[in-house]
């Protein structure tokens, strides 16, 4: 399997709801980095850090959210997904579609590094941030 093959399906599961699948497909020491001054900015060195500071709180903040994948370029060990955040805030009722672009880094059938870049000028607000 290729690492966009890989890519694909992590997506697909996480659209998917299937958040141990995601989580499994992490490696134990995954840098995880979300937008500095996005919501939930920062570094995340697990995926239970991931979990908690990112994925569990999407549940709080949103009504919906789900990502709309625009295009996978292939770069070896390394796949850019550029695409969309597609969500609505719980707390405004407001909906976004926000530009997105993750960086995923893949070792030995596992993402050792994930980076995020979102217009978080778009996205924030909705969110009550």
């Amino acid at each position: 399997m290729s690492n966009v093959e890989f890519v694909k399906g992590v997506y697909a599961a996480f659209g998917a709801g299937d958040v141990p699948k995601v989580l499994g497909s992490m490696h134990p020491q995954i840098q995880w980095t979300e937008t500095a001054g996005y919501k939930y900015g920062g570094v995340y060195r697990s995926p239970q850090a991931v979990l908690e500071n990112v994925f569990a709180k999407i549940q709080v903040d949103f009504e919906s959210f789900s990502i709309d994948i625009g295009r996978m370029l292939d770069a070896g060990n390394v796949v850019v997904m550029q695409g969309h955040y597609v969500a609505k805030g719980k707390a405004t009722g407001k909906s976004v579609r926000a530009a997105v672009a993750h960086v995923l880094e893949i070792s030995d059938g596992k993402i050792v590094r994930f980076d995020q870049y979102v217009d978080s000028a778009t996205i924030n607000p909705i969110i009550g941030a």
